[in-house]
């Protein structure tokens, strides 16, 4: 069977080439040419099976289904404006499930200053939310602007989501202070849309987290044809103590766990100074991790350990 990434190079292998003005396929976001300006395009699918963990509501639910699409227009230093959602509901859901998905689109109105502009309903075996997020910009931070010499930045700390999915299935220990923050993380996904648009100008490569930091490295590496040598690992509060309390190893947590709408990027020594004064501008930080080095696609610890290519992928 294949996996997810040999599903879409077989898909786009076969597809027309997109026309000039159109962005390539293969980035966090499309771009199209709309009269003098350009329409920003994204879409996810949020399935119950693999997305909607134990313990999550369907208002929350809705609301992670838009968080998905905000974290890669924060990524790439647009603002979007409107969403659809087209929605795959099993026979015999509840009124008041219905209600949570619609309180959960509110709460992505809200919490990102989108509005729900229309969308598709149908059934399904299991919820299926798919949203199509829009905006309108310019410019935007592509993964393949990464050079050697340039810093590799965070905006956040690492290993939160992934412990919180284990809490939520059960069998692990916890601190309950650590376990309330962690399931929080999961449940109530925050992508920083106002960080991602101040640290915009200074980027010189971005995408988002959600698939796991190891993942994010090795494909802006490729995708900028250039390696990377990772000088510490952002661990968040508590992860390496809930990690040994449960015979876990902490760095592939924070490496490999995902469900973090955090922005990885890289920024030129020559902007890292501006580039950190714009993300506390923002009310978020910056956290340098590592250099991007001449050695395509080799990514590694400063101690010498290989980072392997791993995270989330659907399908494998």
């Amino acid at each position: 069977m294949p996996d997810e990434l040999e599903v879409i190079r077989s898909i786009v292998g076969k597809a027309g080439r997109t026309p000039a003005g159109y962005t390539r396929i293969g980035d966090d976001v499309a771009v199209i040419p709309s009269g003098g300006g350009k329409v920003v395009l994204k879409a996810d699918m949020l399935v119950e099976h693999t997305d909607v963990p134990t313990g999550m509501t369907y208002r929350q639910a809705a609301r992670k289904a838009v968080a998905m699409c905000v974290s890669d227009f924060a990524a790439k230093g647009v603002k979007p404006d409107s969403f659809m959602v087209s929605l795959g509901l099993k026979r015999g859901v509840t009124r008041e499930e219905v209600d949570g998905l619609g309180l959960g689109f509110r709460d992505a109105e809200r919490a990102w200053g989108v509005r729900l502009v229309g969308g598709d309903t149908n059934e399904a075996k299991e919820l299926v939310i798919d949203c199509v997020l829009v905006g309108f910009g310019d410019k935007l931070v592509t993964r393949d602007g990464a050079a050697p010499g340039d810093r590799l930045v965070v905006t956040s700390s690492f290993g939160l989501p992934p412990a919180g999915l284990k809490i939520l299935s059960g069998g692990v220990r916890a601190d309950p202070a650590f376990a309330r923050e962690a399931k929080r993380s999961v449940l109530e996904p925050g992508p920083d849309l106002r960080l991602g648009l101040e640290l915009a100008p200074y980027l010189s490569s971005s995408m988002d987290s959600s698939d796991g930091l190891a993942r994010s490295i090795h494909t802006l590496a490729r995708e900028s044809g250039v390696g990377f040598e990772v000088h510490e690992l952002p661990f968040a509060a508590g992860v390496e103590d809930f990690a040994r309390a449960n015979s876990l190893d902490p760095e592939r947590l924070a490496l490999e766990g995902g469900e973090e709408y955090i922005i990885v990027g890289t920024v030129s020594r020559s902007k890292l100074v501006r580039a950190t004064r714009a993300a506390e501008k923002a009310g978020g930080t910056l956290l340098v991790i590592g250099t991007a080095t001449a050695s395509k696609g080799k990514v590694t610890m400063k101690s010498g350990g290989a980072i392997r290519d791993a995270g989330w992928t659907h399908l494998g």
